[in-house]
């Protein structure tokens, strides 16, 4: 794990990998709860281990957490969560592939709803796109709910757009909202929006 930084009163933490193993599972309980409360049921599609792959981001207030997010980055031997995803009513069912290099998965956006909470999703997203310009990479990829609009409004507020190349919408077997299946659409992040985003804290 990365020593934490501040702005203002707000902690920035950043763990790498599984170097963290114990802050990590309290992350991930976090985002969990964040997820059930807004009606989401799990799937093991959801679950795969990614965590070599992963770098993971969150914010806190005192010793509460109010925002995470995680990225994946792409490699040979990995699936990112896009190329995990089915395309909705495609017969045979079909995935996305992603052969290229510097290029990664934004996801786990889990926040409190509340106005601190806004505040921390904000900080946690320049500092995602701050590591993703450092790390150099090409294009940032994402998924949202459009049923969900605070979701869909910091990706497109953000500046992330609605991928042609990857057109949806998506879904991981059993992963439902509030018992209907959640239909994801793909965005993409270039690195001009990473500047963007960046700037803006």
């Amino acid at each position: 794990m990365l020593p934490a930084t501040k702005k203002g009163a707000f902690q920035i933490r950043i763990i790498e990998g599984v170097s963290a193993p114990e802050e990590l599972a309290a992350l991930k309980q976090f985002i969990s709860r964040i997820y059930s409360e807004a009606g989401y049921v799990n799937s093991p599609y959801k679950n795969i281990d990614l965590d070599p792959w992963s770098t993971w981001f969150y914010v806190t207030l005192g010793d509460q957490i109010l925002s995470a997010m995680r990225i994946v980055e792409k490699k040979p031997e990995n699936f990112i969560p896009l190329e995990q995803a089915i395309k909705h009513n495609s017969i045979p069912q079909i995935r996305y592939a992603l052969l290229e290099d510097n290029v990664a998965d934004w996801n786990s956006v889990a926040f409190e709803r509340t106005l601190n909470g806004a505040k921390a999703a904000k900080i946690n997203f320049a500092v995602v796109a701050n590591y993703c310009i450092k790390q150099g990479f090409d294009m940032v990829y994402g998924m949202y709910n459009p049923v969900l609009e605070g979701i869909q409004s910091i990706y497109l507020e953000a500046g992330a757009r609605v991928s042609e190349r990857f057109p949806g919408p998506v879904y991981f077997p059993g992963f439902e909202l509030k018992g209907e299946l959640a239909l994801l659409q793909i965005v993409e992040i270039s690195k001009t929006t990473l500047h963007q985003i960046a700037a803006k804290v």
